[in-house]
């Protein structure tokens, strides 16, 4: 008996090749995706781990203005430090003249030529500045990839308004510097920002800090809660004006590099549970389905002596082997998923080591729930069969109880046709039957939908962030505060059309127990080339009285419109005020703040001063404009909008679109396997009928037309119900994703709508194509025989 069921599977296999490779692809789909995402978020925890271990990177950060390094003692008394490492760091400008504008740098001091107790640098090429060597430099390696800086070259850098060259004498990582991003921006321009490790003695010399520092890392002890050690250090060092030390988790480039994990982790969970959560139902409904088809064969065997034991095997068999061949297939995909999120990575954050490593319980797990999922549906549909007598078993359905139904009496006359009264007909005489194919169809449209958001959601970002809310061309900031007068200065420059000043003042705003150390810009009512927006898109004036804040500030902080919040200012005086929240809005990038600038100058007593200016600049003056500022000691960094947004789509909208591309060719496959197989168990199901219609007269072309119309029509209900699906996952999707860092919009162009529909549209138009084929040469005697 065995031998005779194995023979039967391998022919039933061959014989519907076609819906064992689209089921197959289906289960391919979910585990490559399943597969590919968890595994790229291990391998990307696993490398980040590494590095921040080896590295000894610190647990807190400190900035301030200057104290002398006898506090450091101190500072090591603190409970809780391990360890603390005094530096000199300061942001320069560096003299590159093949840049379009100027290339801003951090300037970093070493004590040990890179070998540091903390924050150790690891060497990619040459050697750090050793010892004394005050005319050496070592330069991250983004910048020197980006520039083609290798060591031995020569890089001038503006010291104090001195103009000062050192030799490159590495190109090196750092764990503090995994995503280099420029102070103030989020999105990093590795052609125009450069870490730059000089000696202690280099940076004393340039600063005036000699047996000073400004800048500290800080060890915890195993076990020690930051906090306390933070408020300590704010403590101590208030008086040397400290802004606030911050976490590891604050610390910029760890904060977006766990963004982006955190993002990973959320991806390698709810997109694999979308996808294959829908390839599990497709593969239950698609195996459920194909048994039923087989009704009388299962009966027959029956009949012949076979056990119910012995013919559940077999079915769980056929289901085991379509697994089997998708989970391969899957775990191949997941490897090239993974592989090419992994490669996507290796420019985006600079980690020494960052290979792919595939996690084999994901592929166990991808596996089980493929097999547990097609198991009950196979079970299900056994139970409906087994459990009749072989002899009724064996008969034909009973027919359906066909009625007049609702939808007839007020359908015309002449719309009432045979044809037309069959097909409605079929699908409403087997509800559960047509309810499975239209959601099946239906969920077919968010997974092309999901691959292709992305774009959208990106270029919505731009709009928000480049276009509404920083709507200069140009900006720049000041390495201090500086009378406001300085705009008429900047509105005289060449091509200069407008000039505003804005006041940044890094802050911590504190509700209740929650607190975070961030920046609040000083606006005027006037201003227009930075205008905050709300959810609908209007433009919000920072009140006199109030302070306003973004959503994911807001939602960090537990803050709504008309709250009291606590606002510490981190420099100068550091006043502290309680102010109510005045606005919400909304922004793509970041996690500000905003108040009328008058009032923030009263809040900080500074009188009228600016820290940044937004310049709205001729295009053609642009780069006069942007070498003019090279030599201006009072600038401390340029930024102009055309980079940072080529920047932005480069970085990050590059990376998004390596992830949507290859979602996109999975929602196909899942797309195509599904419109497939519904077709085709449909004629499976159909053929005793098809073939009893083309007996009775009917042409090929009409028996056709009667089982594509059926079709037709659960797509007709399919793809609206897609669509409603697609507004709701969507808008989960987007929610999960967004961070700190990013917000991303849950936004669905109409062109995305049409992509998917016309996907599935194609699709079916193909499934037709093959299956009316197959109806033209459907076997009429074998059709309609039947066992009695």
């Amino acid at each position: 008996m065995v031998s005779l069921l194995n023979r039967k599977l391998w022919r039933d296999i061959g014989a519907m090749r076609g819906q064992v490779i689209t089921i197959a692809l289906l289960v391919a789909a979910g585990v490559a995706v399943f597969v590919g995402s968890v595994s790229t978020y291990q391998s990307l925890r696993a490398g980040c781990e590494l590095f921040y271990a080896e590295a000894r990177f610190p647990q807190v950060f400190v900035t301030l203005k200057r104290a002398p390094l006898t506090l450091v003692a101190r500072l090591n008394a603190v409970a809780g430090v391990l360890a603390a490492e005094p530096r000199i760091v300061r942001e320069v400008i560096v003299d590159a003249p093949a840049a379009a504008q100027p290339v801003s740098a951090r300037l970093v001091s070493l004590s040990r030529a890179g070998d540091e107790p903390l924050a150790r640098l690891h060497l990619r090429r040459g050697t750090a500045p050793a010892p004394g060597d005050a005319r050496s430099a070592a330069v991250n390696e983004a910048f020197a990839d980006a520039n083609g800086v290798k060591p031995g070259d020569e890089i001038r850098v503006l010291l104090n308004g001195r103009l000062q060259a050192f030799r490159v004498s590495g190109i090196v990582l750092s764990p503090e510097y995994v995503y280099a991003v420029r102070p103030g921006l989020p999105i990093p321009d590795d052609r125009l920002y450069a870490i730059l490790w000089v000696d202690r003695s280099a940076a004393e010399a340039a600063f005036d800090m000699k047996g000073a520092f400004n800048d500290a890392v800080v060890a915890l002890a195993p076990g020690a809660d930051a906090q306390p050690v933070i408020e300590e250090l704010d403590r101590l060092l208030e008086p040397y004006g400290s802004i606030g030390a911050i976490a590891r988790r604050d610390q910029p480039s760890n904060r977006f590099l766990e963004d982006e994990l955190n993002q990973q982790k959320v991806m390698s969970i709810t997109i694999p549970i979308i996808f294959f959560g829908v390839a599990a139902f497709l593969l239950n409904s698609a195996l459920g389905r194909l048994v039923a088809a087989q009704r009388e064969q299962i009966a027959a065997l029956k009949a012949l002596g076979f056990p119910t034991s012995a013919l559940t095997l077999h079915y769980l068999a056929l289901m085991l082997v379509i697994v089997l061949i998708g989970s391969a297939l899957g775990i191949v995909g997941g490897l090239g998923f993974g592989q090419a999120m992994i490669t996507s990575y290796h420019g985006f954050f600079r980690l020494p080591e960052l290979p792919f490593r595939l996690a084999p319980w994901s592929i166990l797990a991808g596996v089980a729930i493929s097999t547990a999922a097609g198991s009950l549906g196979v079970i299900t549909a056994l139970q409906a069969v087994v459990g009749l007598a072989p002899a009724e078993a064996m008969r034909p359905a009973v027919p359906m109880g066909f009625r007049r139904s609702w939808i007839e009496r007020i359908m015309p006359g002449v719309a009432r046709r045979a044809r037309r009264m069959m097909m409605l007909r079929n699908v409403a005489g087997r509800p559960f039957r047509s309810l499975f194919t239209v959601v099946g169809i239906a969920f077919a449209v968010p997974m092309m939908v999901l691959g292709i958001f992305w774009r959208d959601a990106i270029g919505e970002m731009i709009e928000l962030q480049f276009n509404l809310v920083e709507r200069g061309n140009a900006s720049i900031t000041f390495p201090h505060p500086v009378d406001r007068a300085v705009l008429r200065d900047l509105a005289r420059q060449p091509g200069v059309l407008l000039a505003e000043g804005q006041r940044i003042v890094p802050v911590r705003l504190r509700a209740g127990q929650r607190s975070y150390l961030t920046s609040v810009i000083g606006l005027a009512a006037a201003d227009e080339l930075r205008r905050p927006h709300d959810a609908a898109r209007r433009p919000i004036v920072a009140a006199p009285d109030g302070i306003t804040l973004t959503r994911r500030l807001a939602e960090r902080l537990a803050l709504s419109a008309g709250d009291l919040v606590t606002v510490e200012a981190m420099e100068g005086r550091r006043r502290r005020r309680d102010v109510p929240v005045s606005a919400i809005v909304d922004e793509a990038i970041g996690m500000a703040s905003y108040m009328d600038i008058d009032t923030l100058n009263r809040f900080t007593g500074e009188g009228k001063v600016i820290s940044a200016a937004s310049l709205h600049v001729d295009p053609a003056a642009l780069p006069a404009l942007g070498a003019r500022f090279k030599n201006l000691p009072m600038i401390e960094s340029v930024s102009m909008k055309a980079y940072a947004v080529a920047s932005f789509i480069d970085k990050i909208a590059g990376l998004v679109f390596v992830t949507a591309g290859i979602l996109t060719g999975f929602a196909a496959i899942i797309t195509v396997g599904v419109v497939y197989n519904s077709a085709r168990i449909s004629l499976q199901e159909r053929a005793w009928e098809l073939a009893s219609l083309r007996v009775l007269g009917f042409t090929r072309g009409e028996v056709a037309g009667i089982l594509f119309g059926e079709f037709a029509l659960e797509i007709a209900l399919g793809i609206p119900l897609g669509l409603l699906l697609s507004r709701g996952i969507i808008a989960l999707i987007a929610r999960l994703h967004s961070s700190e860092s990013f917000q991303i919009p849950g936004v669905i162009a109409p062109r995305t709508y049409l992509i998917a529909t016309a996907v599935v549209l194609a699709s079916a138009a193909i499934s037709a194509i093959i299956v009316r084929r197959r109806v033209d040469r459907l076997d009429l005697v074998a059709a309609l025989k039947t066992r009695e």
